[in-house]
């Protein structure tokens, strides 16, 4: 599960001619955001990424992860919501604390007050909040094998899908949950309500927030003690 599927050059080729006849490779790389050398090195090597066709897709105005669920091996993507363990994640620490006052003020809370889903660091936040025994970041260290200096920089940034894949059978969680922090799907395609984390921390009692913006207000600070004395870390 945690190994991507190859995408072959015949499949995406004849994808193409489907969903957009009479298209060029180089007009659609350029509508997707990426050079026309990209995708041919891509096709003439025989492997051609995920991102590849959920931006081609997107540009076309279809459907991304149906249109990755049709070719072969890529079945198991299904609509999921979120399971709640990876919600916290999502939200950064002040965007947690200005939504805990909102509920606790009795306002009006909404997506937009907290936040964007994606943020630097918001891998190392999934794999810690889903991690369901402690072990999960030596697992996708070994399964690399990454050094501790290149997961930990992984983490700061974007997942890879592989590990994502990992961490998702590791933590039993939804497949597309993989994608989702990796970037490559957005909340609402990999299926979402529009109002997720919203839901999601309403629902939670006073002393289940309170403790979730304590860990994450204490992370905040250290973070910040390290950048602005680096040479005491460690």
């Amino acid at each position: 599960m945690g190994k991507t599927v190859s995408l072959g050059q015949m499949d995406v080729e004849r994808w193409l001619h489907l969903v957009a006849p009479g298209i060029g490779v180089t007009a659609l790389s350029l509508r997707a955001g990426f050079s026309r050398v990209r995708i041919f090195q891509q096709l003439s090597g025989d492997r051609v990424v995920e991102e590849t066709i959920l931006r081609v897709s997107r540009v076309l105005g279809l459907d991304p992860m149906e249109q990755l669920r049709s070719f072969p091996g890529y079945e198991y993507l299904v609509p999921s919501r979120p399971d709640p363990r990876e919600l916290p994640a999502y939200i950064r620490w002040d965007h947690l604390m200005r939504g805990c006052a909102a509920i606790e003020l009795l306002e009006p809370l909404s997506e937009a007050a907290l936040g964007p889903t994606h943020f630097p660091g918001v891998s190392g936040q999934w794999v810690e909040s889903v991690d369901p025994d402690g072990g999960l970041r030596k697992h996708l260290k070994n399964a690399g094998p990454i050094s501790d200096p290149g997961i930990s920089k992984m983490l700061q940034g974007r997942l890879r899908l592989d590990l994502g894949l990992l961490a998702a059978q590791y933590a039993d969680l939804p497949r597309t949950s993989a994608y989702v922090v990796a970037q490559l799907l957005t909340p609402a395609e990999a299926g979402w309500v529009a109002d997720e984390r919203v839901q999601w921390l309403q629902g939670l009692g006073k002393a289940e927030r309170l403790q979730l913006l304590e860990r994450r207000v204490h992370a905040a600070w250290v973070r910040e003690k390290r950048n602005r004395d680096p040479g005491k870390q460690g």
